[in-house]
């Protein structure tokens, strides 16, 4: 089934942080200290759909990590919610065959990983002040290569350009 193309009507019904799924971990932050050791930071997300309501939801989920002997320890993890309304949203996404995927236009995923990863930010900074970690926000995130990487795994297409490209420095 092809999207069909057609102007795009987009509210935000809820941001919210996911409850149980954010733990600030004190004991390895205060074994972290001040380090200058590398911290990780991964994010993954998942996108859900109830199409009576005509509501897509969007979970992002971050984890900073760090080594310390040899094994990755958890830091902080955290997650966001954001439910977005969009009228008609049959018209603007489409089911697989089999109705186990859904296929989002890549500029609509785009516009909803901008407001999910700016309200992530803004967790992830509430959270960590007065930690070691309280100068570590969530590092600038390449949506574009995001969006390449959750609609077409690893490789993205050929026909996807690239945000460097479009990106003055």
């Amino acid at each position: 089934m092809a999207v069909k193309n057609s102007e795009l009507d987009i509210r935000i019904v809820r941001i919210s942080e996911v409850q149980g799924k954010s733990h600030v971990n004190r004991w390895e932050m205060l074994r972290y200290g001040n380090s200058p050791t590398d911290i990780s930071v991964d994010l993954t997300a998942n996108v859900g759909e109830d199409m009576a309501l005509d509501q897509i939801t969007l979970r992002l989920e971050v984890i900073y990590t760090y080594m310390r002997s040899m094994v990755r320890r958890p830091l902080l993890k955290s997650a966001v919610e954001a439910v977005f309304e969009i009228p008609g949203l049959d018209r603007h996404v489409a089911f697989s065959p089999s109705r186990e995927t859904l296929e989002i236009p890549p500029s609509l995923m785009t516009l909803m990983l901008g407001v999910a990863i700016g309200a992530l930010r803004g967790m992830v900074a509430q959270k960590t002040v007065g930690t070691p970690i309280a100068d570590r926000p969530l590092p600038l995130v390449n949506i574009s290569w995001l969006v390449s990487r959750l609609m077409y795994g690893n490789t993205p297409s050929r026909r996807t350009i690239p945000l460097e490209a479009q990106v003055c420095v």
